[in-house]
């Protein structure tokens, strides 16, 4: 008999919520984004479904793949079956197995029943990895669904930063409100851990830079708060980063007295691109070695834009804002325009449609108004529009951009129903 256990992750129509960071199923946002598209593409594709008993014969194999050069045995390895209810809109509960000495494994009396969604889970050396896509077992009894595993190294030599922006959103009150985002990649074939996450001083996690003084970091996507630590020049995030491209962005403030603030910070890690962006109110960079690159459009605004290619490591880079004393906020109402151009800056070398800060419902069970529906499903045709343009020009592999392009197609069936049924 299998015992069941609830993880504690809350969910929403929209998307998902994590109350707390499971460390049992963590691994960047990756989960969070396979968990939004699971629930979201089962409740299309079983809208019409009858209703019936379902059995109980479904099994799940696979094998726990280690690809690291002249990496450890992947023998033993304890692998999780998470179930997600699409009613529910909720996690189910979860089983476990251990691999063979080659790897393998396999559950068995699985509940088919089209409702669930599920997703294997491996822990090798303290690190969960996530199998490629979630699965159902409706139409077919069995399914594989094999786990790609690396050996940790706690060494960041092969960590560089492909591109990191700056944007300056507005300034008020003695705040200048601010967003950093990027591409941080592991260009190795480990996966980097944090050595000490528990000491803030010997941690060596993950570096991010950020301006003397600022406050209120908050992220975005990419990672947790949860795993966010205080560092030299920055803060530091503690979660572990498998070998690829990793996509981040996150918040915060910068006090400043008078008329300009220090906007420079030192670079952690080798970075090939490096962008600031100033909104067109006044504010200019002095003293600085970036490149002017004239006016650029971001979320309808215009910015002014300033960059730097092959910026080496530890380089101290950005210089003074100045032209505060007559800048102003950013109206409410165009926040969210220049939150979506943070998204399409984020997936510049990729594509990230469901990540990020998803839109909560409101308290008390209330649905949404109809210029929040209307907001997101025009948001997302833009997401879906900027896709296409990175597909055709080469950027976005045909399977990335099917699944992506699906998604998409199905998030904007969702707003179109829940539109229809507010008139």
């Amino acid at each position: 008999m299998v015992t069941l256990s609830v993880l504690t992750v809350s969910m929403f129509k929209g998307g998902i919520q994590h109350r707390r960071v499971n460390r049992l199923v963590r691994c960047g946002l990756t989960l969070r984004v396979l968990f939004i598209s699971a629930i979201a593409a089962a409740t299309l594709a079983t809208q019409s479904a009858p209703a019936f008993a379902a059995p109980n014969d479904g099994a799940v194999t696979g094998q726990v793949l280690n690809k690291t050069s002249g990496g450890g045995d992947t023998g033993g390895t304890s692998v999780l079956l998470i179930a997600f209810g699409r009613k529910e809109q909720a996690p189910l509960g979860q089983q476990t197995v251990q691999a063979d000495a080659s790897g393998r494994y396999t559950f068995t009396g699985v509940d088919r029943d089209p409702n669930n969604v599920y997703l294997t889970v491996a822990r090798y050396q303290n690190v969960n990895y996530p199998s490629d896509t979630p699965f159902q077992l409706t139409d077919q009894s069995t399914t594989q669904a094999d786990i790609t595993v690396y050996d940790a190294t706690t060494t960041d030599n092969s960590i560089q930063l492909e591109s990191l922006n700056l944007l300056v959103m507005g300034a008020d009150k003695g705040i200048v409100q601010c967003m950093e985002m990027g591409a941080l990649i592991n260009n190795s074939d480990r996966t980097f851990v944090t050595a000490d996450p528990q000491d803030q001083q010997l941690a060596n996690a993950i570096k991010f830079a950020l301006p003397k003084g600022a406050l209120s970091v908050q992220m975005q996507t990419g990672f947790s708060d949860q795993d966010v630590i205080p560092g030299v020049g920055g803060i530091q995030v503690t979660a572990p980063i498998p070998p690829g491209r990793h996509q981040f962005a996150m918040s915060f403030q910068l006090p400043y007295s008078g008329s300009n603030v220090d906007v420079s910070m030192q670079v952690p890690y080798p970075t090939s691109s490096f962008s600031m962006y100033l909104p067109d109110s006044g504010l200019a960079l002095q003293g600085s070695p970036l490149q002017s690159g004239g006016p650029t459009q971001l979320g309808g605004q215009t910015y002014a834009l300033y960059s730097a290619s092959n910026v080496g490591k530890s380089t101290m880079i950005g210089g003074q804002l100045t032209g505060l004393g007559g800048a102003t906020g950013i109206p409410t109402n165009q926040l969210a325009l220049i939150s979506l151009g943070v998204v399409l800056f984020v997936i510049g070398g990729g594509v990230l449609l469901f990540g990020g800060r998803l839109r909560r419902t409101p308290t008390g069970g209330l649905a949404r108004p109809a210029v929040e529906t209307e907001q997101e499903r025009l948001e997302l045709v833009v997401r879906m529009a900027a896709l296409d343009e990175r597909f055709a020009a080469g950027h976005v592999s045909q399977a990335d951009y099917d699944v992506e392009r699906e998604r998409g197609r199905q998030r904007l069936r969702q707003l179109m129903l829940a539109r229809r049924a507010e008139v």
